[in-house]
């Protein structure tokens, strides 16, 4: 009498979030793709929902929308900007946002080059106007998370005394939408033909280090002074 032997179950296999071609680079991201429409509600939408087709556009794409993107960049620096200004009121309703939008926008030139070169290092295929658009395209983003935050950092601007306690909390504020927006350079990287490297972590610690020292630089943001930018310690270290 011939035993029967159970139906062999069908073997399944883990999935695989980015599969790799033969060459050993990372395959392009399902929202790799060209943008639906055009227009300022678009790009917005799309900048939250599907930020790799922005960039999608300005790699390969006919639409440009480089300067909706800086639009959006300036506009959100300046409202998080003013929100910080209410703290201490007077100038720095101005003052607070000039430096903001100056110091983001300075620091995402002055590492330009550096997440190009970084960014070829680890096997980007991609031009210096195709890594700047990925540089204002991660400012976007960062910029209306910022947005994002600022009825919280309104309230407590309103209702704390504590320069120290309202300045640690926009530091957080801060590295918490630069996290969430430095994302968006990992996956459009592996979509524009990145290995397997780790190159561009090092600019991302890079990137952090030239934002904090930028606040050191323009200081204060918070708080009042009867100048536009303190450079006394830098002064006193020279005289000696």
């Amino acid at each position: 009498m011939n035993e029967q032997q159970p139906p062999e179950l069908p073997r399944t296999h883990p999935p695989q979030q980015h599969q790799t071609n033969p060459s050993g680079k990372a395959e392009p991201d399902p929202d790799y793709t060209p943008m639906d429409g055009d227009g300022f509600p678009n790009i917005l939408s799309h900048l939250l929902k599907k930020p790799l087709s922005i960039i999608h556009e300005i790699n390969k794409g006919d639409k440009n929308p480089i300067m909706v993107l800086f639009m959006i960049t300036l506009t959100c620096l300046a409202v998080f900007g003013f929100v910080l200004g209410i703290f201490s009121s007077g100038q720095q309703l101005w003052i607070a946002p000039t430096k903001l939008i100056g110091g983001v926008l300075f620091s995402g030139l002055i590492c330009l080059p550096s997440l190009y070169i970084f960014g070829c290092l680890d096997g980007m295929d991609a031009k210096i106007h195709h890594v700047a658009g990925l540089m204002l395209t991660f400012l976007a983003i960062t910029s209306l998370l910022l947005v994002g935050f600022a009825p919280v950092v309104w309230l407590f601007s309103t209702s704390s005394n504590s320069l120290v306690f309202f300045g640690v909390l926009s530091l957080l504020v801060w590295l918490i939408c630069l996290i969430f927006g430095l994302r968006v350079i990992s996956q459009a990287s592996r979509s524009m033909g990145r290995g397997k490297g780790g190159n561009l972590k090092i600019w991302v610690v890079i990137f952090i280090l030239v934002t904090l020292q930028m606040t050191t630089t323009l200081r204060p943001i918070l708080g009042t002074s009867d100048k536009f930018i303190n450079l006394e310690e830098k002064q006193y270290g020279i005289s000696q």
